[in-house]
């Protein structure tokens, strides 16, 4: 049996799959946390690594810089994110997360949003943990596309 790798309907399930479930999850974040599922993500990236500039930020999240700025002003707007001088680089700011910051994660984290439980039932834990990894090899299969694309 040969597999047509040709057929997009995997790419447009995928991109529909994405669409849906962020509008679903930042809607029940919203009520749940005051948060969208990508502040929330920053806000996330940001604390794990306890001080981290803009540009390593929107690379980690692949973003570009002008959505990252924008969500970081909001942010920071909201008490949620503090841009301080770097400890190592006095030139250069790096992104701290705050009190409150921190109180949104804590909320979002212990108050799991609906769509996620209903996903975790319906596929079941070590499943979703399988499809989980197949969706992080996509992102690195696409990585490295990137990567020889810039070379080329």
């Amino acid at each position: 049996m040969t597999h047509d790798t040709r057929n997009p309907r995997i790419y447009s399930r995928l991109q529909i799959a994405a669409q849906l479930y962020r509008k679903v999850a930042d809607r029940q974040l919203v009520e749940t946390a005051g948060l969208t599922a990508p502040q929330l993500g920053v806000l996330t990236r940001v604390g794990a690594a306890k001080a981290l500039n803009q540009t390593s930020l929107a690379r980690d999240l692949r973003l570009n810089d002008s959505a990252i700025t924008a969500m970081v002003r909001r942010l920071i707007g909201m008490g949620m994110l503090e841009k301080t001088r770097s400890e190592s680089d006095s030139r250069a700011f790096v992104l701290k997360l705050t009190e409150q910051g921190q109180t949104a994660i804590d909320r979002a984290v212990s108050h799991p949003i609906a769509i996620n439980r209903r996903i975790e039932q319906e596929f079941g834990a070590e499943a979703l943990l399988q499809f989980t990894e197949k969706l992080n090899r996509i992102i690195a299969l696409c990585d490295e596309e990137s990567m020889v694309e810039a070379e080329g």
